[in-house]
């Protein structure tokens, strides 16, 4: 589950790395204040609109380390699944609209970190089945992004 408490957890760890750092590492894109990370990631639409390749890249990155950083501290690093099913269920903090459509594209950004955290061994077509969770959840108190990974046998 990625939430505001576990983006905390991971800007500390960052820091480390990072002292000098003001930005927080999943910042949204376009965000007035970038000291605080942001739970879902970028939409396709927020992406694209970056008109800087090398900022699109350091977002990338940021979010693989992130994931990669998360399977460390999950205890799933090195599972090596070569069929799994990833769900999806989305959590928003008020009843603003959303297209589902465009926060598939933040699959791109977990599944990569999954693969370099030896989670997965592959992300193609036919290893890789995604559930998606399309109804309208909110909780004020608690926007999150639930993600849950299955191997499939």
């Amino acid at each position: 589950m990625i939430d505001a408490e576990l983006l905390e957890e991971y800007q500390k760890h960052w820091k480390k790395f990072h002292p000098t750092s003001r930005n927080h590492p999943l910042a949204k894109p376009n965000a007035k204040d970038k000291t605080k990370g942001y739970v879902f990631g970028c939409s396709i639409n927020e992406f694209t609109n970056i008109n800087n390749r090398i900022t699109q890249n350091n977002l990338k990155q940021n979010w693989k380390a992130f994931i990669v950083w998360l399977a460390n501290k999950e205890k799933i690093s090195g599972w090596k699944l070569d069929k799994f099913k990833i769900k999806y269920k989305w959590v928003f903090p008020n009843n603003m609209r959303h297209d589902s459509d465009n926060y598939v594209f933040f699959n791109k950004f977990i599944a990569d970190g999954l693969s370099e955290a030896e989670v997965i061994t592959d992300d193609c077509f036919g290893n890789m089945y995604l559930e998606l969770d399309c109804n309208k959840y909110v909780e004020k108190e608690h926007p999150r992004v639930e993600i849950i990974i299955e191997e499939i046998k």
